[in-house]
């Protein structure tokens, strides 16, 4: 009894030496929630209190899939161990949220954290009181003079130039290029910008900040060849220098995940016509390192990348369109992936989609099935697995390759939208919130439907819906145009404006009118508030550089948040010394 009560006073004492490495206790909002509040904090929960110079833009990091990298202020309770993130502007409304979490991250007593830790959900849309009819408010040709065939496959609709507003960047597989279509601040788009992309066939697509300085970025991978590109945006609106990596053939799968868990975005590629995945690992200043992984099943295709078991890991779903299977493998949160849920399904597993779509906190995928011209529905059994598949088709709609997720509708659950290549139309599936879907309006495009694009196109709160043709290279805007149960105003602006920008002794700050009782609060690049001005009778207001103590603060990125309880807006601002 002596050396077992020894013993553990031994191990209560060497507990206390080596300290506790941080766990997430409980996070909001909670994983895949279909409806979070747009202007709403996020919150996680640790076991111990945590070591304060950790908490930081960095090791926390918040991106919205059209919004971008998230500007975030910090605030701390329940003795150091809620971390509380403010994100300084609104997101998009009916828009994919991926929250992350760095090993970076020590408990007070020193130990990081032993693996990353990430959950997604999405921002809420409107609700309405009558299903929409979608009409087709106008169709943008993409061709210019005598050009032949572009093959406009898909489009990623980020915020490039930080207004606030969607963009498009369409892909076009022939003509090798991308195509910018900055938003005009109504949900409309005139003139374009050709990026050249060599030869290179660009098809797949996903946004992310592959080098970490506050903008969206984008990786573009080849669906009839084998080349990665990744090309950098600066927040002007267009996408500038670009990398060229190399991988396994017929590229046609994309996911961006931090499978180290150090903080930066990573990419993975799925291969059809090579039968594997390509791994590329990033430094953080955008160069990437290679390697390969080969999951039983033939013809990798679709790739989404969430979190499948709960764990705070994330995980890759993949569609396989030879062996028409889709399945998981589960991270680690340090490299590794081992293979678990398996299912079949009813033809050539082209694209997938994945939320909650049954409520019950776990994700769920669909699969695009082209050859058999249904979507399979595939609930999450919450034990690994998944339940038998169940079947969406509709009459004369014929070769679905491609297919996205979103509250349509505002109830709070996600609905199926596909897109038809041979039919050449777009059809949507409404959700009941059970995971049961009833056939809604189908949509025509032109020659071949290629990709239907989910997003809040003019800033009104609900979700529509904007269609590639690649067969007559147009972009066909559908507007959601249902009766709100409300009609608050969802693009309200402040038009405040500093300048000059960058600035090196001074920069002025002219509020607007419309602002009242408004304050003026200055954070440094890791969401830290080092200065709060108040509005008085003046509208102009003057920055020198200092901090609330009169100290001169470093050369750098800084952002202003100006408004007040009601109604904000950010400016971001360069400090030149």
């Amino acid at each position: 009894m002596i050396r077992i009560f020894s013993l553990t006073l031994f191990l209560f004492a060497t507990s206390l030496v080596f300290g506790q490495a941080p766990q997430v206790m409980d996070n909001f909002p909670v994983n895949q929630k279909n409806n979070a509040e747009v202007d709403g904090d996020i919150r996680v929960t640790f076991d111990t209190p945590l070591d304060l110079s950790t908490v930081a833009y960095g090791n926390f990091k918040v991106f919205g899939r059209w919004s971008g990298p998230a500007e975030l202020s910090f605030s701390m309770s329940n003795d150091n161990k809620t971390v509380e993130m403010t994100p300084f502007e609104p997101f998009m409304y009916g828009e994919w949220i991926t929250v992350s979490l760095t090993k970076s991250i020590k408990s007070e007593s020193g130990e990081n954290m032993e693996h990353a830790y990430v959950w997604n959900f999405w921002t809420e849309t409107r609700q309405t009181v009558s299903a929409s009819d979608y009409p087709l408010v106008k169709t943008i040709e993409l061709r210019q003079g005598n050009e032949g065939l572009l093959q406009a496959y898909g489009a990623y609709a980020g915020d490039l130039n930080n207004d606030g507003y969607s963009d498009l960047t369409v892909v076009n597989e022939t003509s090798d290029d991308l195509r910018i279509l900055l938003n005009d601040g109504t949900g409309d788009y005139t003139d374009f910008e050709i990026i050249p992309m060599g030869d290179a066939t660009p098809s797949p697509n996903e946004g992310a900040d592959f080098d970490n300085d506050g903008e969206i970025d984008l990786a573009v991978c080849t669906a009839h060849d084998n080349e990665l590109r990744v090309l950098y945006g600066d927040g002007s609106g267009t996408l500038g220098d670009m990398d060229e990596m190399t991988t396994g053939m017929n590229a046609r799968g994309l996911g961006v995940i931090d499978f180290d868990g150090d903080g930066n975005d990573d990419i993975v590629i799925a291969n059809r016509g090579s039968s594997n995945l390509s791994l590329f690992q990033n430094d953080g200043f955008g160069n990437f390192t290679s390697s390969t992984m080969n999951p039983t099943g033939e013809g990798e295709s679709g790739l989404v990348v969430t979190d499948f078991n709960n764990d705070g890991i994330q995980d890759l779903i993949i569609g396989m369109f030879t062996s028409n299977e889709v399945l998981v493998m589960e991270g680690d949160g340090n490299m590794g992936f081992t293979e678990t849920a398996h299912s079949a399904v009813d033809g050539a597993s082209w694209m997938l989609g994945a939320g909650d779509l049954n409520g019950d906190g776990f994700v769920d995928v669909v699969s695009a099935n082209s050859s058999s011209d249904n979507v399979a529905v595939l609930i999450n059994d919450t034990n690994g697995d998944f339940l038998p598949p169940t079947y969406l088709t509709e009459t004369f709609a014929t070769f679905p390759l491609a297919i996205d997720l979103g509250d349509l509708d505002g109830d709070g659950d996600l609905d199926v939208v596909t897109s038809y290549y041979s039919s050449s139309n777009y059809v949507i599936f409404y959700n009941d919130g059970s995971g049961v879907f009833t056939t809604g309006p189908s949509l025509d495009a032109g020659t071949h439907a290629s990709c239907a694009i989910l997003h809040d196109r003019d800033n009104d709160g609900d979700l529509d819906i904007t269609g590639t043709d690649e067969g007559d290279d147009i972009v066909l805007l559908f507007d959601n145009n249902a009766e709100p149960v409300a009609t608050n105003d969802f693009s309200i602006s402040l038009i405040n404006k500093v300048s000059p920008n960058p600035f090196s002794q001074s920069i002025q700050i002219e509020i607007s009118e419309a602002c009242e009782d408004c304050t003026v609060s200055i954070y440094n690049n890791l969401g830290i508030l080092i200065r709060t001005m108040q509005v008085d009778t003046s509208t102009n207001l003057e920055w020198n550089g200092r901090d609330i103590n009169g100290q001169k603060v470093p050369a750098g990125l800084y952002f202003f948040k100006i408004g007040n309880d009601d109604i904000f807006e950010t400016q971001k601002v360069l400090f030149i010394d």
